[in-house]
């Protein structure tokens, strides 16, 4: 089994890049399931019913999301049925749709989205007590974690804990792709995915926006960057038979 992941797809041109690449991508590297971090879909932050909708039309087939998840306030209008993974552990409406089960080839695959918690807002439960709690409840075949959060230890460290119960904790929300995957125990690993957005960009902002910001101290927007996508991925490969990953390789697809 081989599955494709894509790392925050961040606004317009991350949307459009991830169209331009990924039917190529699904069919070249035999991918079997798609699964995508949303959650700066939309105008850089959250993400709409109709972005929603885009996404699955060019063949992800699960969103993840993140601490942006609930900054559009229509996403509260998504129907339950559409394949949204919000997080577990972070004050929100739909927290009871964090962990979503799909079959692929016979078997059952829970996707879920978690929260770490240093330098992260809104977290209310621990990301290791509610992967416990996870795992107690949710019956499946495979675990798979989008682990979104900014401190690179704590994502290493969780992988470690849970490497004998998980195939693969990708790491999002820094938009940087870290150079450190790796297989631990039969579970895939990577600190961040790394972003689908803007290439010449300030993690996906407009660059002079984020230096006054930075520099002058003035007020900003937060605009996404007008200038070409690159596309960032990881694609895992999962044994059948002993349900355990034994490869994982980045994409990075620049302008």
């Amino acid at each position: 089994m081989r599955l494709l992941f894509v790392g925050d797809i961040v606004g317009a041109s991350g949307r459009a890049v991830v169209k331009r690449y990924l039917p190529e991508l699904i069919v070249n590297q035999q991918i079997d399931f798609v699964i995508a971090n949303g959650e700066n879909a939309a105008h850089g932050k959250g993400i709409t019913p109709k972005i929603a909708n885009e996404l699955l039309a060019v063949g992800i087939e699960m969103i993840t999301l993140g601490n942006h998840a609930y900054s559009k306030k229509d996403v509260l209008e998504i129907d339950s049925s559409i394949p949204l993974v919000f997080p577990a552990n972070m004050e929100g409406a739909r927290r009871s749709l964090s962990t979503r089960v799909v079959e692929i080839k016979g078997l059952r695959l829970a996707i879920s989205n978690i929260l770490t918690q240093v330098f992260m807002d809104y977290v209310d439960e621990n990301p290791f007590d509610v992967m416990e709690d996870i795992l107690e409840e949710v019956d499946a075949d495979l675990y798979f974690v989008d682990l979104h959060g900014e401190a690179t230890s704590e994502k290493i460290a969780f992988a470690y804990y849970f490497k004998d119960h998980l195939i693969a904790v990708c790491g999002t929300h820094t938009h940087v792709q870290t150079a450190d995957e790796r297989i631990i125990d039969g579970c895939a690993f990577i600190t961040d995915v790394g972003m689908s957005g803007p290439f010449d960009s300030v993690i996906g902002r407009d660059v002079q926006e984020v230096l006054d910001r930075l520099v002058h101290n003035k007020h900003t927007r937060y605009t996404v960057a007008d200038t070409d996508s690159m596309l960032c991925a990881v694609i895992i490969e999962i044994d059948e038979i002993s349900k355990r990953s034994t490869s994982i390789e980045r994409v990075q697809i620049r302008p």
